[in-house]
């Protein structure tokens, strides 16, 4: 596993356990839609929610990594699943800490 998918692993992860730790119930993971995927498929106890998870070591906000485009298409796979919202949730490593940037309902 390179770098890079390692490092979004471990983004995932944390993304999950932040999740829950803000009452969201993890339903799946990594879960292929087509030719994409959903991050997260969780549920806020009234409806069920797709995550798209991005995280970065070092500075920087990872949610400005989510364009337009990306935005859309997350919003497109989330509906296939059934999911009513389309939450973003940033993860940024540094050595001795990480910081969550959750952005629910994608605004």
């Amino acid at each position: 596993m390179s770098d890079r998918r390692s490092l979004g692993a471990v983004g995932e992860i944390l993304a999950g356990w932040f999740l829950a730790d803000h009452g969201l119930r993890v339903v799946a993971t990594n879960i292929p839609v087509g030719k994409g995927e959903i991050d997260i498929l969780a549920h806020d106890g009234r409806q069920r929610v797709a995550v798209e998870v991005r995280t970065r070591r070092g500075g920087g906000d990872p949610i400005e990594a989510v364009d337009h485009e990306k935005r859309r298409q997350v919003r497109r796979l989330a509906a296939r699943l059934g999911a009513h919202r389309v939450d973003f949730v940033g993860i940024r490593v540094a050595a001795d800490h990480f910081d969550v940037h959750w952005v629910p309902g994608g605004h």
